[in-house]
């Protein structure tokens, strides 16, 4: 049973740290993916109207090098906030020689005195599916403000969205993401309806919308216009009236489910279980302060040019669209997503085409290794489109080159009894790497020369859990 009072009162204490200290000079430091440059976003604002005099930086994950150089850097601030990590990294935290906060709803390790962590799972609320660290941020905001702060909701879900949290009823935000969309809802900023989740289908042509859908990823269609073009003319549905190109919404109704089951029959074929196929339809929130044709109105279509944009490095530009600044960054970012999508496309070639793909008893790797097109922050993203190439209830694990060896990053099928998090953790650890995640979702760090240790080792640790 969940105890959110609980979690209100370690929020009271954070926002009491942050009060006490206004004025000062804080250092943030966030994840690159779209929860975490949202709730850097969010507690950016916060940290502002405070008066704090911030220095933000983005990390790719708490190793013993970046530790290193944030206790190096720590000393000079009057606080450090760290969200969307920290909480399997106390022990070393807590070693820091300034005030640490901690925004965090992956699953967390031993508790330590000296440092003020807000973490979901330490009260019975699955921070992988009920809150993000955006949400935990917009929390800690409403906390300061006295229950107020609801412009921030945007932001929160959109990075709820971005760590695909939205395993409710028709792939619906649920348990306290559910409760901050509600309040959003009443305040009139967001929309919550059923319909097709293709990318940008609010704002781009149908034909457009179709390429650029990732989340699924769609087999021979995205990336790709001339299949998709193809695709829509076999079923009849025409992409243009007249010289306009239509849009979802120029649909009718038996066009629409024709669309709909055809998309479905298409993942079915190419792999995926019923209920990752049935993701194409479901929930979808619109932000309503947006513009009526900006790409930032569909919340997840936000998220994902967040996401884009922290694993291609721009993390600049993620911030700031954030922060509310539009025109030329916006523009900037779209551009950043094409080359994004580019990426995933030529991976999801790589795995088409060549012999990537590696069964163990207990795991299927996908070795991405030695590819000049990839970076370590796309391992997380790739995990989780390919997730249907996973045998069975296998860990499904995606290794890449990392400038520190090999990143590694892990998604499990629903149904699966494994915590992600604790493999990576216990099995990175045993080969000097440095892991960890959630429930579902997991990532490590570890030496180039350690890869076949650390994958019998996963092996080791699955099996020990009674895991089948």
């Amino acid at each position: 049973m969940s105890d959110a009072r609980d979690l209100s009162d370690v929020l009271s204490k954070a926002a009491e740290v942050v009060e006490e200290r206004s004025g000062g000079r804080a250092l943030l430091v966030s994840h690159y993916d779209a929860d975490g440059l949202a709730a850097a976003s969010i507690t950016l604002k916060t940290l502002a109207k405070r008066g704090y005099a911030i220095h933000y930086t983005v990390v790719e994950q708490l190793t013993s090098g970046t530790i290193a150089r944030i206790k190096k850097l720590a000393p000079s601030y009057t606080i450090l906030v760290l969200v969307d990590m920290g909480s399997g990294a106390l022990e070393f935290l807590s070693k820091i020689n300034t005030c640490v906060i901690v925004l965090d709803h992956h699953l967390p390790g031993s508790r330590t005195a000296n440092v003020v962590e807000v973490n979901p799972h330490r009260f019975n609320i699955d921070g992988s599916k009920e809150i993000s660290s955006s949400g935990l941020a917009y929390l800690l905001s409403k906390t300061l403000e006295g229950g107020k702060g609801v412009d921030l909701v945007p932001l929160a879900v959109v990075g709820a969205l971005g760590d695909r949290q939205d395993v409710g009823e028709r792939f619906r935000l649920t348990g306290l993401n559910r409760q901050i969309v509600r309040e959003g809802v009443e305040a009139g900023i967001i929309e919550e309806k059923i319909d097709l989740r293709l990318f940008g289908c609010g704002s781009r042509p149908l034909l457009k919308a179709l390429v650029y859908t990732t989340d699924p990823f769609l087999p021979s269609i995205t990336g790709e216009e001339s299949s998709a073009l193809a695709f829509l003319k076999s079923l009849g549905i025409e992409p243009t009236l007249g010289e306009r190109m239509r849009t979802l919404n120029d649909l009718n109704r038996d066009e629409r489910k024709k669309l709909a089951s055809a998309l479905v029959k298409l993942l079915l074929g190419a792999g995926y279980s019923v209920n990752e196929a049935e993701r194409i339809y479901g929930a979808t929130y619109i932000l309503l302060r947006e513009p009526l044709d900006s790409p930032l109105r569909d919340a997840r279509e936000f998220a994902q040019l967040l996401n884009a944009s922290g694993r291609m490095g721009c993390y600049d530009l993620a911030i700031a669209l954030g922060l509310g600044t539009r025109g030329e960054v916006l523009l900037k970012i779209t551009e950043v997503a094409g080359q994004y999508r580019s990426i995933l496309a030529k991976s999801f070639q790589c795995v088409r085409e060549g012999k990537v793909i590696r069964e163990g008893r207990k795991y299927t790797l996908v070795d991405l290794r030695k590819r000049d097109f990839l970076n370590e922050r796309v391992s997380g993203a790739l995990a989780s489109l390919l997730l249907p190439y996973a045998k069975g209830d296998k860990l499904l694990l995606v290794a890449v080159d990392s400038s520190e060896g090999v990143k590694l990053s892990a998604r499990k099928r629903n149904g699966s009894r494994v915590l992600v998090g604790e493999v990576m953790a216990k099995a990175a650890q045993s080969v000097g790497g440095s892991g960890g995640g959630h429930e579902n979702a997991g990532g490590a760090t570890i030496p180039s020369d350690k890869l076949e240790d650390f994958l019998k080792e996963v092996e080791k640790v699955i099996e020990a859990s009674g895991s089948p």
